[in-house]
């Protein structure tokens, strides 16, 4: 099918919504209580690193909870953040044992609302990446003011500032919260911020802000900038400090390259790869090649929002960046269910955020393969994840908004009360990966579910949500005839006790309108390659997928505002 079908066949609306508000409420006193373990592990072993970075991690993440609702408590954990990050680099216990013992007197509210940090989380980010961008800026001849853009920016901040005293550069950091329109942010100082600012002016300061970004619009960094000057710092002395190169061409923010070219950007370069150096790099898609070997087998990928993946030189063994701190500790936790149930292989910790398995033998699946041992196969995945990988989330359930204002962009189309569906049932961290290539046929024969511990707790939609996502995903994806649904609906009854047949078909619609957008928003990010083609094809399939359920009967009526 050659690229002009598959252009003219589709909408160009490429902005639609694919990424989920991964925010989460979380008891303050389970905050305080999570971190004051962790510090009990430090001060018992502060060689340890691996234990050092996980509290310094959840210190950041608990000081920006604590100063986005201004608690008193927030300038607490600011200095332990601090003492952590002098710790991580080689300092010592002594200030870290002091304000631990203060933590058993602080104040904490009833709730926070915490944000995984992406890039400790999902990008193989590491604070030592920060480290040595600091390093090629430093000079002792002139004091540094850090900005650190919260959440993952307050670690960062509190890492930049170590490294620069470490090198004997006065400095002293502080956070702020953009906020607005993702492709429209604003900065706003505090009277106490504007005072901080103005008395390392004198100083002559050189400002640095700090952020794991740039993201699609690149306004978060630019509003910082932009708010600098107006409290009267020169351009000249703003330095952004990121972790992506941006393609300036490709920014959301508004007026982007001229805003963008007014500050100078330092772009930090990756370290926890370096130990790889003499891996097989399988990661951006690129484990196609070495598992799929014939091209026309290989699934659409968005290169940019692959995990990192390595194979050692001999191809025996398989590395994999699952997340730093608690969040790879999560993953592992599990990979390790799957793996005792015998859905997947067992994962070892690797450091720095990585995990370690033996690589699969076997053969991937293809749609076509489709049968009763694989449908019976699934239903008792989903039946296992339904049970074990329960969870709570307090934030609301977007599935439904998400649904709506994508068809509505794509297709013109208002979607009635029924999309409300989608957010009642259990939630679950559901797969999120139920295409035919995820799964393998091992030298036994057994089947084996891939990449099943990330996924459903990414960046991503769905979020935790019914296990009918899977259910719908597989329907999906393996293009299951009416038959092979049915037996599998029922199949995942008998071994659930969950009932899903009566709201299967607005998952799937749900389902098929998400990968739509994702993959629609992938293709602009890859254009004038294989990838692209692939992505815009497998948008395709997918358009025509909302297309078959959206005018059926099974997801309610739908009000039309222009043609399709």
């Amino acid at each position: 099918m050659p690229d002009t079908q598959l252009n003219s066949d589709q909408s160009t609306n490429e902005d639609l919504w694919v990424f989920r508000d991964g925010r989460n409420p979380v008891a303050g006193t389970v905050l305080l209580h999570d971190l004051q373990l962790s510090l009990r592990s430090v001060l018992e072993d502060a060689k340890n690193k691996n234990y050092a970075l996980k509290a310094l991690i959840q210190s950041g993440e608990f000081e920006s909870a604590l100063a986005d609702v201004e608690n008193p408590g927030a300038c607490l954990i600011a200095e332990l953040t601090s003492a952590l990050a002098v710790l991580y680099l080689d300092g010592d216990t002594t200030v870290i044992s002091k304000l631990a013992g203060a933590l058993d007197s602080l104040t904490v509210p009833n709730m926070l609302v915490i944000s995984p940090p992406e890039g400790f989380s999902y990008y193989a980010l590491h604070p030592l990446d920060f480290v040595r961008a600091v390093e090629e800026i430093a000079d002792s001849s002139r004091p540094a003011a850090v900005i650190g853009i919260r959440s993952i920016g307050t670690t960062l901040s509190a890492v930049v500032t170590a490294a620069l005293k470490k090198r004997f550069v006065p400095a002293q950091r502080i956070t702020v919260r953009p906020t607005g329109h993702p492709y429209d942010r604003i900065t706003r100082f505090s009277s106490e911020q504007i005072l901080w600012i103005n008395q390392w002016k004198e100083r002559s300061a050189k400002f640095l802000v700090v952020d794991e970004g740039p993201g699609r619009s690149g306004s978060t960094f630019i509003s910082v900038g932009e708010a600098l000057v107006q409290a009267g710092i020169s351009p000249a002395n703003v330095t952004l400090i990121g972790s992506v190169e941006p393609d300036l061409n490709e920014l959301r923010a508004r007026d982007a390259v001229h805003r963008w070219k007014t500050f100078r950007f330092l772009k930090c370069m990756p370290t926890s790869c370096s130990r790889f150096s003499n891996h097989i790099y399988i990661g951006g898609g690129e484990w196609r090649r070495e598992l799929l070997r014939n091209p026309g087998d290989w699934p659409a990928c968005w290169p940019q929002m692959e995990r990192l993946k390595f194979l050692s030189p001999d191809g025996a063994d398989f590395f994999k960046f699952e997340g730093l701190g608690k969040f790879g500790e999560a993953v592992q936790q599990r990979g390790k269910s799957l793996a005792d149930e015998g859905f997947g292989y067992p994962l070892e910790e690797a450091g720095d955020g990585f995990t370690f398995s033996k690589a699969l033998p076997g053969q991937s699946l293809r749609t076509n393969d489709i049968s009763i041992e694989i449908l019976e196969r699934i239903a008792r995945y989903c039946a296992f994840r339904a049970s074990e990988f329960r969870c709570t989330n307090g934030m609301p359930n977007l599935l439904p908004e998400m649904v709506r204002l994508n068809v509505q962009q794509e297709f013109g189309v208002e979607l009635d009360a029924q999309v409300e569906a989608l957010a009642l049932g259990d939630s679950v961290l559901c797969d999120g990966r139920m295409q035919s290539h995820e799964w393998i046929r091992n030298e036994k024969g057994i089947l084996l579910k891939t990449d099943g511990t990330t996924h459903g707790d990414d960046h991503f939609f769905p979020g935790p949500c019914d296990i009918a996502w899977d259910l719908a995903g597989t329907s999906v994806e393996w293009d299951l005839p009416p038959d092979a649904l049915e037996f599998l609906l029922l199949r995942f009854r008998e071994l659930s006790g969950i009932n899903v047949a009566g709201r299967i078909s607005i998952f799937i619609l749900a389902y098929a309108v998400f990968r739509m957008a994702f993959c629609k928003m992938a293709a602009g990010t890859v254009r004038g390659t294989a990838d692209e083609f692939r992505l815009r094809k497998a948008a395709l399939y997918y358009r025509r997928r909302v297309e078959r359920h959206l005018f059926s009967k099974t997801v309610g009526h739908v009000r039309s505002s222009r043609a399709i």
